[in-house]
């Protein structure tokens, strides 16, 4: 590579490929830019595919806790489709419905209508048993919400079509390199990177820090102040064949309960909303979206469509490191997770799938994308968990207005 870049990029996860993408198609101000990536290829690693593939629509996110999740996901969501829809990656907007099944799961269910109307997601929709019936016939509930801009994506595809355009642009990528060492000079980086054939160092005028599960590591390498921590979240997945009986069978929509608070044990906190309100600000209690039904791909027609392997999750639990990929929970827990509002699945149908590690950062809830305080040339995008697929590009768009 030469010996100095304008823009490099550290990561080529869904996000540092959605950066490099977008700022490479500058056509007034063609930067000269790299990707560093420590995996062999650029292949959707790590978060960007151990993950659901859900396209989110924007309706968990309060706006006072997250305004950048909150306005990056419905404005991802948007950007995500016509993408998509472009550039031949497979996707379907197929909906989702969040199921109450009592009356204190309806409290959170009118908290989750009252936060997609502040984000102004468009289409949402209260609906009754008998609607939940005509969409899902298999899900049980006394109230759901219906998304219709929630949507699933072969996230693999996704990074691999980024990874692509930015090369068309001449982006360059150095996969199998890990950065060892950053060191400001004056106005610019001398970046160091470990290849197997040993260090090589060039200089950057610009460093975004893309990095996922180590982006705080980075971070700190640049600039020993920083005090950000990853606690990383491990999210375990299951399975089940919805075409193995009549029981299980779906219609292709995504199917959620309602979120709640979790503890760190898995389990579910069950509380009144104002309660959950007091621990979540407190710390002492985590929000999740819960173990939801999603399916993956099938093709009808040579047409991408949701198939019949449905995948459960996920599972939250603590992971011995950040690349700890073990399963610790068994069938038994996404049974009792599911049970209430689709009542004829059974333990038999069940089997373990894929497990993710999320970054999530100790202390915040909302994705941290700023300049370094110290170093204005340093862009870090810290604790980008979910929603930073279905929100990649709305936050390449953010960046580059940082940039410039």
């Amino acid at each position: 590579m030469s010996e100095k870049v304008d823009i490099a990029i550290i990561g080529a996860g869904v996000v540092g490929c959605a950066l490099a993408y977008t700022l490479s198609r500058d056509n007034k101000r063609p930067a000269d830019i790299a990707v560093i990536e420590r995996n062999l290829q650029v292949n959707g690693e790590n978060q960007s595919s151990r993950n659901s593939g859900v396209i989110h629509a924007g309706v968990y996110y309060p706006r006072s806790a997250g305004p950048l999740k909150a306005r990056l996901c419905v404005e991802g969501n948007r950007m995500l489709y016509d993408f998509c829809a472009s550039h031949e990656v497979p996707h379907k907007k197929c909906g989702k419905l969040i199921v109450a099944t009592d009356e204190l799961e309806e409290e959170y269910l009118e908290d989750v209508y009252n936060i997609a109307k502040d984000n102004k997601v468009p289409g949402i929709k209260m609906v009754d048993r008998k609607k939940i019936k005509s969409l899902e016939p298999n899900v049980e509930g006394i109230l759901a919400l219906h998304v219709p801009t929630s949507g699933i994506i072969e996230s693999t595809a996704l990074v691999n079509r980024l990874h692509a355009l930015a090369e068309e642009n001449d982006v360059m990528f150095i996969t199998g390199n890990e950065l060892t060492e950053v060191r400001p000079v004056k106005d610019i980086f001398e970046v160091t990177i470990k290849s197997p054939s040993g260090p090589e160092t060039f200089q950057t005028g610009m460093l975004i820090n893309s990095a996922g599960l180590f982006s705080d590591d980075i971070a700190r390498m640049v600039n020993p102040s920083n005090s950000y921590m990853m606690d990383p979240v491990k999210g375990e997945s299951a399975k089940f064949y919805s075409n193995s009986r009549q029981g299980l069978k779906m219609n292709g929509l995504n199917v959620y309960p309602v979120p709640f608070g979790y503890l760190p044990d898995g389990s579910k906190l069950r509380v009144g909303l104002r309660e959950f309100r007091k621990k979540f600000e407190k710390g002492q209690v985590n929000r999740s979206v819960g173990v939801h039904l999603t399916p993956a791909f099938g093709y009808e027609g040579g047409r991408p469509a949701a198939g019949n392997t449905i995948t459960m999750g996920p599972a939250y639990s603590k992971p011995a490191d950040r690349e700890d990929y073990s399963h610790t929970r068994d069938t038994s827990y996404y049974y009792s997770m599911v049970k209430p509002f689709f009542p004829n699945i059974e333990r038999d149908d069940i089997s373990l799938n894929q497990t993710g590690i999320r970054a999530k950062l100790s202390g915040y809830y909302d994705f941290v994308i700023e300049r370094d305080p110290v170093y204005a040339n340093m862009i870090n995008l810290i604790g980008i968990d979910s929603p930073g697929l279905t929100s990649c590009l709305a936050i390449a768009g953010y960046v580059e207005k940082l940039i410039h």
